[in-house]
């Protein structure tokens, strides 16, 4: 134990330099060369750039017990006001159910992520599979899953962006059942963060019954919360062979001759050639099978 320490779990505020090393790190004070402790330079930037009492504080549960107290301790004794009114406190990030730490040679980080050709939006819409208040097992085959999702999600945004402009999704009063969606995707974000439930409740919409412009309005306004950038999303640009679009074609000529059996036909040929074909106000819509 330091000599003069009151209590065990008090806590340095400034450390001094060792006087055989210099330090990358150090400067000149009252009480000699050396720099801060841990606790005291997070508060120190928080009040900096955030006020000497601000909203909301996050970290790992395992800063409860010392750091976010001892943040909270010197804080309050130095303003006599209230440090946080919110903690967040998220749960560990496993990797392969196992503790992720640089000791066990399996620190990720979301470069790491990119390096492996993931988009970070894949990796953001993984951790919403989990609450934060518990533990997420990290792995590639989990990542590989959360992207087929997202993927298959930003397909059907881009669906909506192409065939609905945000004129007319702004324009859109939702209906009374997409106002019901919005109303239980507040409540899910607001009971705690409740992201699982908030992404459940996306899918349940997309498998909806209602009309492309209420699905995207209502789409968009989750995603204002989400941050899944739904309202970038493209389609990808198909390139129809010239045999195909003869298809495509003729099929229209046979729909507008309301020959019913000879556009079954076309559509047929067109599938085997590997294009789904999609009829839609504003003419057939092709996908790549």
């Amino acid at each position: 134990m330091v000599k003069d320490k009151r209590n065990p779990t008090d806590f340095a505020l400034w450390k001094l330099s060792p006087d055989n090393e210099q330090r990358q790190m150090e400067w000149e004070s009252p009480w000699g060369k050396g720099f801060p402790g841990w606790h005291i330079e997070c508060s120190a930037m928080a009040m900096k750039y955030l006020g000497e009492t601000f909203d909301i504080h996050c970290g790992g549960i395992d800063l409860i017990p010392v750091h976010h107290t001892n943040e909270i301790a010197q804080a309050e004794n130095a303003t006599g006001k209230k440090f946080v009114h919110t903690w967040l406190h998220g749960e560990f990030l496993l990797v392969n159910e196992g503790r992720m730490g640089k000791s066990e040679g399996n620190f990720l980080t979301l470069q790491t992520v990119i390096d492996k050709g993931f988009d970070p939006l894949t990796y953001r819409y993984f951790t919403f599979t989990a609450h934060y208040r518990q533990k997420l097992n990290f792995s590639w085959k989990a990542l590989e899953a959360a992207r087929t999702a997202f993927k298959k999600l930003q397909t059907f945004s881009a669906e909506l962006n192409t065939n609905v402009t945000n004129v007319e999704a702004n324009s859109i009063r939702p209906s009374i059942g997409c106002a019901e969606f919005e109303q239980r995707f507040l409540e899910a974000v607001n009971d705690d963060l409740n992201m699982p439930q908030a992404l459940s409740l996306v899918w349940e919409l997309v498998k909806s019954d209602h009309k492309a412009a209420e699905k995207k309005a209502t789409l968009l306004s989750f995603d204002r919360i989400l941050g899944l950038g739904l309202a970038d999303a493209k389609q990808k640009e198909i390139i129809i062979p010239a045999e195909v679009q003869k298809l495509i074609d003729a099929r229209e000529l046979a729909r507008g001759a309301k020959d019913w059996k000879t556009s079954d036909d076309l559509r047929a040929q067109i599938a085997a050639q590997g294009f789904e074909i999609r009829d839609a106000d504003r003419g057939p819509k092709i996908k790549k099978i």
